[in-house]
């Protein structure tokens, strides 16, 4: 009676043993796997999909609940069919055996069952994604810290006293010419000086912890301007201070899009508008540039725009959104709200 209820299951069953060999399979899986029973019983698990199924089976799973997993059919014409594998242990069973349930990814009359496990894999995945993508923010607002730290007590450091020595220098030269050149070396301090000085502000902003985001904000469209020569706007409509945490992930965001700005808008203006919305904070940047035509999805994957793909992320970690509009000859809108108290780090991301 169990034999015959096994065999008309309408799911794809397969029973291994210890070892991994076929003990016994429903009907449904002989047409799923191309094979009749006699050559499904007693085969390999591992002849008949590209990867044994078990692997899934960790010291966390719990006995007798399912656990779910991928592969592929080998198929006796050499072709391989993708499958989702859903595995249990029998409890109480001391002998070892496996049920696997395999469905077939491509089938349009999947199960409830299957499409449900289906969705749990892929929500499990997503969130070992944005797991990883924290962990890859967290390191980046780390490693600017260490850097803007590093050029402050250091190399900046050092040319302060290389120039301390040079103006030593000077009191005892008297040859016109040794003292144009001097000026000269003293130019070319006080620019590398300048230009560590605008790295540490972009690492870490000091503005941006003492006295908020629209003064950090200014700082930025103030270089904005003056290393390209365009009209600059501030628009501060925040009623009160984002939390440190939010505050970064605004900033960084920020950043990325005034940087595109002066690289990509051959823009004459570029306006920032910091604002309030829906319980979170709405950011806006607006530039009378060229523009594109190019659909929004389409601009995170041209070159050049990897701070794009980044940015959404970040918002989407924040549980926030990011939009991108451009019309070409009218300039180019980033706008992106994230949650009042964002905190990426609490999600493993600052």
């Amino acid at each position: 009676m169990y034999w015959q209820a096994f065999r008309a299951a309408p799911e794809a069953l397969i029973v291994l043993d210890a070892a991994g060999v076929v003990r016994l399979a429903s009907s449904a899986a002989e047409t799923l796997f191309d094979r009749a029973t006699a050559d499904l019983v007693g085969r390999r698990v591992d002849d008949l999909l590209v990867s044994d199924p078990r692997a899934a089976l960790d010291a966390s799973a719990v006995e007798g609940e399912p656990v779910y997993t991928t592969s592929a059919i080998r198929r006796p014409d050499g072709t391989q069919l993708p499958v989702d594998v859903r595995l249990r242990t029998l409890p109480g069973d001391p002998s070892g055996l496996v049920v696997l349930a395999v469905d077939d990814q491509g089938s349009g009359g999947m199960s409830r069952a299957s499409l449900e496990h289906r969705v749990a894999r892929l929500q499990q995945a997503g969130v070992a994604q944005e797991q990883a993508l924290g962990d890859v923010i967290l390191a980046q607002e780390r490693e600017r810290a260490r850097i803007a730290a590093g050029v402050h007590d250091d190399s900046l450091q050092v040319i302060t006293a290389a120039m301390l020595r040079l103006q030593h220098l000077r009191r005892r030269l008297r040859e016109p010419r040794d003292l144009e050149l001097l000026g000269k070396l003293e130019d070319s301090l006080a620019l590398a000086a300048d230009r560590l000085r605008r790295l540490i502000f972009d690492f870490r902003p000091p503005k941006l912890t003492s006295d908020g985001l629209a003064a950090a904000t200014r700082d930025l469209l103030d270089g904005l301007a003056e290393d390209h020569s365009l009209a600059v706007h501030l628009q501060d409509r925040l009623g009160d201070e984002p939390p440190l945490p939010t505050r970064l992930l605004l900033f960084r965001m920020l950043q990325e899009a005034v940087a595109n700005v002066g690289k990509h808008a051959d823009a004459d203006e570029c306006t920032v508008i910091l604002g309030e919305q829906d319980d979170g904070y709405l950011v806006r940047v607006v530039d009378d540039g060229i523009g594109t035509e190019h659909a929004e999805s389409d601009f995170e994957t041209r070159a050049g725009h990897l701070g794009l793909v980044l940015m959404r992320e970040r918002a989407a970690l924040a549980g926030g959104w990011f939009r991108i509009s451009s019309v070409a000859g009218s300039g180019t809108t980033v706008t992106f709200w994230v949650p009042r108290g964002a905190d990426l780090q609490s999600k493993g991301a600052a």
